[in-house]
């Protein structure tokens, strides 16, 4: 007989998951139908997305869900066996459907998925995504990415991948993105483009946010400050900083700016009716201000701008690193229009979060962070950005320390995560030669596959076991990878990670750990210098205070000084040199045959 699913036809969301779901019942041989429920059938699966829907069945959904949670059921429908997807909206439908499909996978039949319910641990659970025009970063690794971005097929991969992962919300950063997405009414020549060429760009962000909503997905466009287009600056005022320019610096700022800015952010919001909310940040061409000073400038032009447009919008606001708590806080706290909650974005460990789980440094390396959630925020949460900054070539897949990381740092006042990076756009994947058999992905995030899955996953329910990912290595690659495959990442992936721990950094190019390069400002250029030598080691001074850095290990050893709760130079060694035996030996257990699996112990060894 034919599993007959009753769904409502009208949901974006819900039918991108039942694709998924159809997949995983012709994969265990089960032939199914699209009908009512009493349709004749041997088994039932009945998926609602909403309590009045789940009602007009006689079904009350057990009352621990929330939104963008789901129930998933066994039961009897009209004398017939059912599995029934509950939730109380299209987001949690669309992720029960997902779940169903791999629970299916994983036990083969449908009568044997086990129930359960399953609710969003985080809100926010974002993906940093850097445009490659009006670009913060420049250089050839952003403008090659130019076509791949702008090219819809793209987002389509890279938005159902967030929708399967868990992620709801896509932040789009740029340093000034307005001349890409609107005519400034009154600042009509800070436009550079042609009305055709304007006319293919709104198009483009159209779809991209039309896209997102439709599968459950937020989008915030994310920008810095006093910035203006070239255009503008060459039709308007030759002293203002352009987009073109270096992005730090003093500030330059007129009553036209900021009406320039304030205008475009209004009619942002009104000519984009999908775009979820914006975000803005108080740091780079500012440098000479206070941080009183930053704060109205903020005021004046980004909330006066929002107050002005047709419909509230939602807020990121970054912490400033130049740090005064207090006047943010009175800042957003006494907002009086923006809708709740605000998220208010600290970066974790400032560019190189998987240096540890703990909280030892901010942006800025300021002191006094703490003071955004010593006491309860009222009207915010506090967003950790999770900056990669160390491994764009090679994969990372580490697990325990995401769990890790949640465990101690999902505080009442967090709303969430976001993960991506400054300098790597994971569209065009430039580090493998056009053609050779180990790619059969198209895109670099889909080479990174596992990484964005941990992510997701973990930040939804972080008690998701090392079962589900080492299942969907054994689909992609033979059920035998599946465990040693992970393991073996687990193990090596731990070497980027104690690098990180161990050599003290601060902003994005101090450290790039798969490199073994760490450059200031006087190495940028000069790739030798910029090669971690034993002389910098020798010097450096660990970044996780738990470490002993070879001096102070030297003067503890001849002195006779106590190194208890301290990892010495020795054990650190010691401990990577087992790991890298265990990854290996890991792999001698996998027996390749499709060269994509080749290519991903190559990365482990």
């Amino acid at each position: 007989m034919t599993v007959a699913i009753t769904v409502r036809d009208d949901s974006p969301r819900l039918k991108l998951a039942l694709g998924h779901l159809t997949e995983a019942l012709e994969e265990i041989g089960e032939p199914w139908s699209c009908g009512a429920p009493d349709s004749p059938a041997s088994t039932t699966i009945m998926i609602t997305a909403s309590v009045e829907e789940a009602a007009s069945y006689g079904l009350n959904m057990d009352a621990g869900v929330r939104s963008e949670g789901f129930e998933i059921r066994q039961g009897i429908y009209k004398g017939t066996q059912t599995v029934y997807v509950l939730a109380l909206e299209e987001t949690g439908g669309m992720y029960g459907i997902f779940e169903l499909a791999e629970r299916l996978q994983s036990k083969g039949k449908l009568l044997d998925v086990p129930e359960c319910v399953m609710n969003a641990k985080f809100p926010f659970r974002a993906l940093k995504f850097n445009l490659p025009w009006s670009s913060y970063r420049t250089n050839e690794c952003f403008d090659l990415q130019h076509d791949a971005v702008r090219d819809l097929d793209f987002w389509v991969q890279f938005l159902d991948m967030m929708a399967r992962n868990r992620y709801n919300t896509l932040t789009l950063w740029n340093l000034h993105p307005f001349p890409y997405m609107i005519r400034p009414v009154n600042f009509p020549e800070a436009c550079p483009f042609t009305e055709q060429e304007l006319s293919e760009w709104r198009q483009y962000w159209t779809s991209l946010f039309q896209m997102a909503k439709d599968r459950g997905i937020e989008t915030y466009m994310v920008n810095w400050n006093i910035f203006v287009s070239e255009s503008f600056k060459a039709n308007y005022d030759a002293n203002a900083v352009s987009d073109l320019q270096h992005y730090y610096g003093d500030s330059y700022s007129t009553e036209q700016i900021k009406q320039y800015n304030r205008e475009c952010v209004t009619q942002l919001i009104d000519e984009y009716p999908d775009l979820t909310g914006l975000g803005t940040s108080l740091g780079e061409r500012m440098h000479d201000m206070t941080p009183q000073d930053r704060q109205t400038w903020i005021e004046d032009v980004y909330y006066e701008g929002m107050k002005r447009a047709s419909r509230p919008v939602k807020f990121i606001h970054r912490a400033p690193f130049s740090v005064d708590p207090q006047i943010t806080r009175d800042s957003i706290e006494n907002n009086g229009f923006l809708p709740e909650p605000v998220w208010v974005e600290v970066k974790f460990n400032w560019s190189h979060a998987y240096s540890s789980p703990r909280l030892l440094l901010t942006h800025g390396g300021s002191a006094g962070m703490e003071g955004y959630w010593d006491r309860p925020p009222a009207n915010y949460k506090i967003t950790w950005m999770v900056r990669n900054e160390d491994f764009f070539t090679l994969r990372w897949a580490q697990p325990d320390f995401i769990r890790t990381h949640i465990s101690a740092n999902a505080h009442d006042y967090v709303g969430g995560y976001y993960i991506g990076s400054e300098c790597f756009i994971p569209a065009d994947d430039y580090s493998h030669a056009a053609g050779h058999p180990h790619m059969d992905w198209t895109y670099a995030f889909e080479k990174m596959w596992l990484y964005y899955m941990l992510w997701g996953r973990l930040l939804y329910d972080s008690g998701t076991p090392d079962t589900v990912f080492e299942e969907a290595i054994g689909r992609r690659f033979g059920k035998s990878a599946g465990s040693p495959l992970l393991s073996a990442y687990s193990a090596v992936c731990k070497m980027p990670m104690a690098l990180a721990s161990y050599f003290s950094f601060t902003w994005d190019f101090t450290l790039y750990a798969e490199g073994f390069i760490a450059s200031d400002n006087t190495k940028c250029d000069s790739p030798g210098d910029a090669f971690i030598s034993l002389q910098d080691l020798l010097e450096s001074t660990p970044f996780d205070p738990e470490y002993l850095s070879l001096r102070d290990y030297t003067d503890l050893l001849l002195g006779g000084g106590s190194m208890e709760g301290r990892t010495t130079p020795l054990q650190l060694a010691d401990t990577l040199e087992a790991d890298a035996g265990r990854g290996l030996a890991l792999l001698g257990a996998i027996r390749s045959e499709r060269p994509a699996l080749d290519c991903e112990k190559a990365d482990i060894e």
